[in-house]
This record gives C-alpha cells, structure tokens and sequence, in this order.
C-alpha cells in the first residue's frame, strides 16, 4: 500500500492560517495592481489628448454627406398677400453616385505619442434627373426655383479642404463657397449655387478636391445607386460603417474597398422639404475605413493588467506547491515581494511599450521581472534547480498571457483553459499529500534532493 506525505507544517491550524495568509496577500496585491491599471488609463486618455491636438492642427475624422441638391421654393403668403413670400427649401438626391477616394496616410508624433494623419484625393459624381425633379411632393400653390440651386456637401471637418474645390456641373465650372446655406440640415461644408433642370433632362456633376482628415474616411451613399471606392497605403484599416465592402484587399503595399449600396438598403429618404423632420440616421448609413494603430499597446497592456490576478494566484500556487512538497518554509513578506515584481511587470510593460513597442516591451519586462524572482527564488528555496523551474512556470505563463491577447476572440477559452490545466497539475502533485497530518516532516538535508548532491546558491 502507498504512503501518504505529511505536510510540512506543525499542525493543521498552521495549514489553514498559512492559506489564509497567502490568500490575504493576493489581496493586498490587487490594490496596486488597480493602481496600475489606473496609470495605464491616465496615459491612454494622454495619447487621445495628443491625437485630438494634432487633428486640430491638421484636420479630425471626415465624414462626406452629399452632394445633395437644394430646390428652393416660394408661394404668396395667403394670411398677408401684401407681405413677402413664403418659402421653403427642398432637398433632392442624386440618382446615382460614384465616389473615389485615394488616401495616403503619414504617421505625426509629438513626444512618444502618435496619431495616424491622411490626405485623400477625392472624386464624386452623379446625376440628378429630371424624372427625380418633377417627383418632388411640391404642395398646390408652391413655385420650384430651379434656376436658384445650390449644390451642397457635408464634411466633418471643413478644416481639412485644401486648395480651391471646383464643380463641374453639366460641362460648366462653378466655384465653391464656404458653408451649408440651409441650417435644417445641420451640416458643415461647402456649396456651389448652380442652374438645375435647365432643359438637359439631366444634370450631372463631378468634384474634384484634396481633404486632410485623421482617424476615419466615411462616405454616405446619397444615390439611389451607389459605388464607393476607397484605397490607400495603410496596411492595417479596419472598415466600419453600415455595411462591409462587398470587395476588399488588404496586404502588400495598401487595402483598396468597394461598396455598392442601393437607397433600399438605408432609411434616408430620396427627398423631403424643410418643413420636414430632418433625417436621423445620417451617421447610421454611413460606410467607411478607419485608419488605426494595429497594435493598440494601451489597450493591450489594460487586457493584460485584467490578467493580473491570475498571475499572481498561479505564482503563489507554486511557491506553497513548493512548501507542500519539498519542506521549504517562505514568509509572506517573500510572497508579498515577489507578488510585487509581478505587478511592477504591467507597469513596465507600459513604459516600455511607449518607447519600443508593445511586443519587445513585453519581452524585455517578462524577461527582468522572471530573472528577479528567479534570483531571489533561488535564495529563498534554497536549490538553483528550484529557482530554475520557477523561472520556467513564470516564463510560460508570460508566454500564454502573450497568446491570449494576441488571441481576443479565444481568450475566454484560452484562459479557462490555463485554470483548468492548473489545477488539475496541482492535484496531480499533492495526490499523495496528507492533508490531515500533524507531524511536521523535516526538509532533506541539502544537496541529497532527488538522490543527487546539488550546489545550494550562495
């Protein structure tokens, strides 16, 4: 029959209070551990800081809505015929819309901080028919002033247009004037005032502009057919908006995207007046690329930080897996301290990762907070073989933590799988101990570990 080990403590009491104490010092360790976080906080809300500055200086995200034609309208006022007129404004879509957008994005920093900066070559046209003039729901006793149009566009940062932007509009060029004359709209742009449904049966229309933007390029399909094109050298966009791109190419020097999208697709109603509840869902039709960091190191070093707890607990259970099973006594104030290099790591990681990135200054902290505890391990435990093996736990655990955030979508499943694996190793190692004795057994006297003499450090 086997025999069972006796624990190494002089009485079960001293079990339990020794547990407790371990479990009091994890504890006590989440509180700078949420200190941690809070400084990772504090610096990410600084990199958003520094990235709103330099898009005011440069240009924030563009957001293009339109172009939307306005058909004024008037009618005698039947209250005061001697008055002025009544008026109204009508805003017509066009029936189809091409939009092009060539972006070339720079990174800009200002410290240790960035923020992706793009200039895109844009190209819209269209057409609007005379087929969608003549359903406009014009009331009995309204004139259309076809001949007093304005040709409008929706920017999100007005800021951002460079140079002169031209109109050509049915084979005539019209200059641009700042503004949205049409408050209803609640828009910021341009405008070009042009003669609408002159007798062509259609007008069509092409713009021509340079626009300076950060973070975001978004489109708003206002056609009743749509094609919207955006390339650029950024290797790393992530595509946003109300639907995906029905093709797209990612990789090599730049991605290139294309939507087509029919006016069925979206609520955004093909005309409607001023007298009417402007439309809500602008930003909701909108489809677009963001221009973001592959490698968010922020958010990456708060995911790790999550992860804290776990590491902390893990490390704990093999040092009293230590004492358990090889005799070793180690003072809380040893756990308090080695649980404190556990935390200094997700510190570092973030001052680091400021300076080389996120992947180097994960391998440069795990390596100098796993080689401290490793050392001062081997004072504590007495064998470099111990400390050693400590460091390997350590390591590998930096090396799963490294998977599960590259590995977002499965980290739920990667970490039930680390605890799990956990336990079932310490169950596998204690399966002989007998946790009801009282005797304490002394610690094998050193260099006769495992039948082998071995060097104890100095």
């Amino acid at each position: 029959m086997e025999k069972k080990s006796v624990l190494p403590f002089a009485a079960a009491g001293g079990l339990g209070t020794k547990v407790v104490i371990i479990i009091v010092a994890g504890l006590v360790l989440l509180i700078p551990l949420h200190l941690v976080l809070g400084v990772i906080q504090e610096r990410a809300e600084r990199a958003q800081e520094v990235t709103r500055e330099i898009a005011g200086k440069w240009s924030g995200p563009q957001t293009l809505r339109g172009p939307l034609l306005l058909l004024p309208a008037d009618r005698v006022n039947p209250n005061n015929p001697q008055g002025g007129p009544m008026q109204r404004t009508y805003v017509l879509l066009p029936d189809s819309f091409t939009a092009t957008a060539e972006t070339a994005t720079e990174t800009r920093s200002r410290g240790i901080f960035d923020a992706e900066i793009y200039t895109a070559k844009l190209r819209l046209s269209g057409s609007f028919s005379e087929a969608s003039f003549e359903r406009v729901p014009v009331d009995d006793g309204w004139r259309l002033r076809p001949d007093l149009a304005t040709l409008v566009l929706g920017l999100g940062d007005p800021g951002g247009v460079q140079e002169d932007v031209s109109l050509d509009w049915g084979g005539q060029a019209v200059d641009a004037e700042p503004g949205v004359p049409a408050g209803f709209l609640n828009l910021e742009g341009l405008h070009w005032p042009v003669q609408a449904f002159a007798g062509r049966g259609e007008d069509a229309f092409e713009v021509q502009m340079t626009l300076r933007g950060s973070a975001a390029l978004s489109l708003l399909p206002v056609g009743r057919q749509n094609n919207l094109k955006i390339a650029g050298n950024w290797r790393s966009p992530s595509f946003d908006g109300s639907a995906l791109p029905q093709a797209q190419e990612v990789g090599g020097p730049g991605f290139s995207a294309e939507w087509r999208v029919s006016h069925l697709s979206h609520t955004l109603p093909q005309r409607w007046s001023s007298f009417d509840p402007p439309p809500s869902d602008w930003q909701d039709a909108v489809v677009g690329v963001m221009f973001l960091d592959p490698v968010d190191f922020y958010r990456l070093s708060e995911r790790s930080v999550k992860y804290g707890a776990l590491f902390i607990a893990l490390t704990f259970l093999v040092l009293f897996l230590f004492e358990v099973l090889l005799g070793v006594a180690i003072h809380p104030v040893q756990y308090l301290l080695v649980g404190a290099a556990l935390v200094l790591f997700f510190l570092n990681l973030v001052a680091f990762a400021e300076v080389v990135g996120f992947a180097a200054a994960y391998m440069l902290s795990a390596t100098v907070v796993a080689g401290i505890i490793s050392l001062y391990a081997a004072a504590i435990l007495k064998r470099w073989r111990r400390a050693g093996l400590l460091f390997s736990v350590t390591a590998a655990l930096y090396g799963l933590l490294f998977l599960v955030l590259r590995m977002e979508e499965a980290a739920l499943l990667s970490g039930s799988l680390v605890l799990l694996a956990a336990l079932a190793l310490t169950m596998y190692a204690t399966r002989n101990i007998d946790w009801s004795g009282f005797a304490r057994v002394p610690a094998p006297p050193p260099g006769r570990a495992g039948g082998k003499a071995e060097d104890a450090p100095a």
